[in-house]
C-alpha cells in the first residue's frame, strides 16, 4: 500500500474520531510526514470531529449569517465570514470525508464521476448529441465540485471580465477581480514562472506537466499552427497555447476550498457546519429572508438569520431553493401548488455550459510514463471571429486515454477539445414541489448552428494537432474508424461523442437590472432583502476557461463587499 493511501487512511480514522490525536501524530510521524504538517493535519482532523459532533448537538435557532452550501463558494464565505467573529452556520446536503483517496489524490480524480461524491443529476435527452441524456455531475461532498474536479487552474480571459463588468456594473471591474484572484490561491515555490502575480491565498496550485514527454511536444505542435506559447494565468488574453497548471500539491494532494479554506476555520467556535443536511426552502416573510427551513435528524427546524442568508449551494441547486420558496415564474410555479412570493422570471433560465469532445485518442508509438498530477499537459486556444473576443474553443492535452477504456494508460493519450463561449441557452425548472426531487435540466448543447460550427473547429484542430510534426515520436495515429471529411460526418461524431462540460453557470445570473438578471452587482437577489446568491449561477456568461478559479473569485468580490478580507 503506498504512503499516500496509508495517509488518507489515517485521516479517515481521526476524522471519523476512531483514532486519537497522539496516536495519529505518531503514526503519521512514522511514515515520514514531516512534524509541522502531520501537526496541522492532526489539528484539522481533531477540530472537524469536535465541529461535527458537539455543535451539531448545540445547534441554535439564530447566526448571524446562514450559508447554504458547502461548495466552493460556500467554504470560502464560511472562513471570511466567520473570521470577523460573526457566527456562521453553514449547511451542507453532502458529506464531510475529504480524506477519501478518490478526493484526496489528484490522479484519482476521475473516480468521483457518478460515485457517491457526485450528486448524479441527468440532463433530459440531447437531440443534438444523439438524443442522449447528459451527466450534471456536482460534488456532493465538502468543497462541492471543488473537491471532486480536475484541479485545472485557470483563471481566465481578461476579455470575459470585461463583458461582465459591462453586464452587471463598475462593482465588477477589472482591478476588483484582480483582487478578489490573487487572494485566492499562492503558486508552489519552483513551480512556475515568476511574471505572472503570485497571489497569497491558502489554496496552493503549481505547473507539474513539464515533467511529461508529451507536455513540450504539445508545446512545439501548436507552434506549427502559429499559436505563441502564453502564460494561461498572467491575466491577459488567451490567444496560444500554454503549459497546464493544477490546484494541488507537489506530492500530489489536491489543495481544494474545503482543505484550504474550511477546515483550517472549523477551529473557531463561532462556525458552525451541519453536514448530510438538506434544506428544503427559505423562510420569507414579505420582502424580506429571514433564513432557512431545513432537516435536521430527520426533524424540521427553521433557523434564523440575522443578519444575511447566502445561498452558495450551485447552479441547480440555488434558483431550485428560489423556486420552491416562492421566488421565479408564476407559470411554473402554479401548477406545482408554490405561493408565487415574488416573481422573477429568469431564475432558473440562461443556463450555459461547456461541451466536451472525447474520443479523439492517438496511439502512442511506444508505452508512455504514466500521468503526472491531474494527467492534463496544455492548453490551446482557437476561435472563429476577432480578437476582441474571448476564444471560443479550448483544446486540451491529455497524457493518457480520457474518460474511456478504449485504450489502457500508457498505450496512447487525448486531445480533448472543449466549446467554451457556447451562443446556445438552456433551461432549469423546477418540477415538484418535493426538494428531493431533481430539476428537469435542458442545457440546449448545439441549438445554436454557431456552435455546431465551434465545435467542428475544435475537432479539426484536435486531428492536426495530433498529426503534427512534434507529436509524430509519439503518436501512432488517431484511434477512429469514424469517417471525419464532411460537415455531416463531423457533426455525426460530434453527436456521439459531444457531452457535458461540467461547468455549468447563469441560473441565477447577475445583471444591471431585474428586467434582465436575479442578483444585483452586491450578489443581493433582487427586490428581497438579507438574501444573496454566490456561486456558480450568478455568472453572466460562462467564461472561456474551466470555471472553478473564476467561480471562487467572484467568491473573493462578494467577501470584499462584505468587507470580510484583508486589504492586499
Amino acid at each position: 500500500m503506498s504512503t499516500g493511501l496509508k495517509i488518507d487512511e489515517l485521516e479517515r480514522a481521526a476524522l471519523s474520531g476512531k483514532i486519537g490525536r497522539r496516536d495519529f501524530l505518531a503514526r503519521l510521524l512514522a511514515l515520514g510526514v514531516s512534524a509541522s504538517s502531520a501537526s496541522l493535519l492532526a489539528m484539522h482532523a481533531e477540530a472537524a470531529n469536535r465541529n461535527q459532533a458537539i455543535r451539531r448537538a448545540a445547534l441554535r435557532d439564530e447566526y448571524d449569517y446562514i450559508i447554504v452550501g458547502a461548495g466552493s463558494s460556500g467554504c470560502i464565505l464560511a472562513s471570511r465570514i466567520s473570521a470577523s467573529g460573526a457566527s456562521v452556520l453553514l449547511v451542507e446536503a453532502g458529506g464531510a470525508d475529504l480524506s477519501q483517496p478518490k478526493i484526496a489524490q489528484a490522479q484519482l480524480w476521475q473516480q468521483n464521476l457518478f460515485s457517491d461524491t457526485d450528486w448524479g443529476r441527468t440532463s433530459i435527452p440531447a437531440p443534438r448529441l444523439g438524443n442522449r441524456p447528459q451527466a450534471a455531475s456536482g460534488g456532493k461532498i465538502w468543497g462541492g465540485s471543488g473537491s471532486i474536479n480536475a484541479m485545472i487552474w485557470l483563471r481566465g480571459d481578461a476579455r470575459d471580465y470585461l463583458h461582465w463588468e459591462e453586464q452587471v456594473g463598475p462593482e465588477w471591474n477589472l482591478a476588483a477581480l484582480h483582487r478578489a484572484y490573487l487572494r485566492l490561491a499562492t503558486p508552489q515555490v519552483g513551480a512556475r514562472p515568476l511574471r505572472s502575480p503570485a497571489g497569497t491565498g491558502p489554496i496552493t496550485f503549481g505547473r507539474y506537466a513539464p515533467q511529461h514527454p508529451l507536455t513540450p511536444a504539445y508545446l512545439a505542435a501548436g507552434r506549427e499552427f502559429g499559436l505563441g506559447e502564453i502564460e494561461l494565468n498572467a491575466g491577459g488574453l488567451l490567444d496560444g497555447i500554454g503549459v497546464a497548471e493544477v490546484n494541488a500539491t507537489a506530492d500530489g494532494r489536491r489543495s481544494g476550498p474545503a482543505q484550504a479554506y474550511l477546515v483550517p476555520a472549523l477551529t473557531r467556535p463561532n462556525l458552525t457546519v451541519l453536514s448530510d443536511t438538506l434544506v428544503t426552502k427559505l423562510e420569507l416573510e414579505g420582502n424580506r429572508c429571514r433564513g432557512i427551513n431545513t432537516i435536521v435528524d430527520g426533524v424540521p427546524k427553521k433557523i434564523t438569520a440575522a443578519r444575511e442568508t447566502i445561498l452558495c449551494a450551485g447552479a441547480f441547486e440555488s434558483p431550485k431553493l428560489l423556486m420552491l420558496s416562492g421566488i421565479g415564474c408564476a407559470d411554473q410555479l402554479a401548477p406545482l401548488g408554490i405561493p408565487l412570493l415574488h416573481e422573477m422570471p429568469d431564475v432558473g433560465r440562461n443556463l450555459q455550459d461547456h461541451i466536451l469532445l472525447l474520443n479523439i485518442l492517438f496511439k502512442s508509438q511506444a508505452l508512455l510514463p504514466p500521468p503526472v498530477s491531474n494527467g492534463a499537459s496544455a492548453f490551446a486556444y482557437f476561435s472563429n471571429r476577432s480578437r476582441q473576443w474571448a476564444p471560443d474553443v479550448q483544446v486540451m492535452c491529455l497524457q493518457s486515454p480520457f474518460l474511456t477504456s478504449t485504450l489502457p494508460v500508457g498505450a496512447g493519450f487525448s486531445i480533448a477539445p472543449f466549446l467554451v463561449k457556447p451562443r446556445s441557452r438552456g433551461t432549469a425548472k423546477l418540477v415538484s414541489a418535493d426538494p428531493r426531487k431533481p430539476l428537469r435540466i435542458d442545457p440546449r448543447y448545439l441549438q445554436e448552428r454557431t456552435d455546431q460550427d465551434n465545435m467542428i473547429l475544435g475537432l479539426d484542430r484536435a486531428i492536426d494537432i495530433g498529426n503534427s510534426r512534434a507529436l509524430k515520436p509519439f503518436s501512432a495515429g488517431l484511434n477512429s474508424p469514424s469517417l471525419l471529411n464532411t460537415r455531416s460526418e463531423k457533426l455525426a461524431f460530434i453527436a456521439q461523442n459531444g457531452g457535458a462540460g461540467f461547468h455549468y453557470v447563469s441560473t441565477c445570473a447577475a445583471g444591471s437590472s431585474p428586467g434582465n438578471s436575479v442578483v444585483d452587482a452586491r450578489f443581493r437577489v433582487w427586490g428581497v432583502d438579507h438574501l444573496m446568491v454566490v456561486d456558480a449561477s450568478v455568472i453572466p456568461e460562462v467564461t472561456a476557461v474551466n470555471t472553478h478559479a473564476p467561480t471562487m473569485m467572484l467568491a473573493e468580490l462578494a467577501a470584499e463587499q462584505l468587507g470580510m478580507v484583508p486589504q492586499i
